[in-house]
């Protein structure tokens, strides 16, 4: 399902459709994938009624509820150029009220060497970050005609170089939400139909510098959201003339 980033916006602003929905899709697989205890109705509850149900730990409600909050700063950021200064800025929001913010290590590339439980994977030391960050921002801002190779090859470096203390996996599924509404490609979500599958395609990206089994992970999922979404297909196509009816006006969208 393609939606770019005018198109997000617009339907930001319409209330019990689409965006929540793809809002609570996104977050829920997202969150589950670090260990997030929240179902998806739990979710939709803390979204749409701010209450907190079901027995979860209080980093688990605080980072969701950060989550919701970074969606909506990675929609409001759809349309501008990706750099370091808007990563730090969702890092932290994303890391609000958590022992990262208490020791002032939320919004800058990490300070302590990290590494990966249960996996042989050598990440960058935080002397290398900033120049490693540097170059795959660059390389990405460069890039013309992106295709879902592009966005493989941008997630596996990133998880690699692991740039922050701590939130590098949802921020960089956040980074993929981003790339799909500024390329106009299908929307990926990494469902739970899918985890294990994600887990391993990236590992071997990472071990190997080949994202093909990446690349098929995330066509399944861009699918599998699709299938979810399929009822909306009125909804954006109505959007869609009544952007169009929109021009080049000054309308804030």
């Amino acid at each position: 399902m393609k939606i770019n980033g005018r198109k997000i916006k617009y339907l930001s602003k319409i209330t019990n459709s689409i965006y929540e929905e793809l809002k609570v899709e996104f977050l829920y697989h997202s969150n589950h994938l670090e260990g997030s205890t929240f179902t998806k109705d739990e979710l939709d509850k803390l979204l749409n009624e701010r209450k907190v149900e079901g027995n979860h730990s209080l980093d688990d409600i605080i980072e969701t509820k950060n989550s919701l909050e970074v969606f909506d700063q990675v929609i409001n950021d759809s349309e501008e150029k990706l750099d370091k200064f808007m990563l730090f800025n969702w890092h932290r929001i994303l890391k609000k009220w958590t022992v990262d913010e208490e020791i002032h290590n939320t919004g800058m590339w990490k300070k302590y060497e990290n590494k990966l439980r249960g996996v042989d994977l050598k990440l960058a030391y935080p002397s290398e970050v900033e120049n490693l960050m540097y170059n795959l921002l660059s390389d990405w801002n460069e890039l013309e005609n992106v295709s879902i190779k592009d966005i493989a090859d941008f997630h596996y470096k990133f998880e690699l170089i692991h740039p922050f203390q701590d939130g590098n996996g949802r921020i960089g599924r956040f980074i993929i939400l981003k790339q799909c509404l500024d390329k106009n490609i299908d929307l990926i979500a990494i469902d739970n139909e899918y985890s294990d599958e994600y887990k391993k395609a990236l590992y071997n990206a990472q071990k190997t510098d080949n994202s093909d089994d990446l690349v098929v992970v995330f066509k399944k999922c861009q699918n599998r959201l699709n299938e979810k979404l399929s009822h909306y297909e009125k909804l954006l196509m109505q959007i869609d003339k009544e952007i169009d009816g929109l021009g080049n006006s000054n309308i804030e969208i």
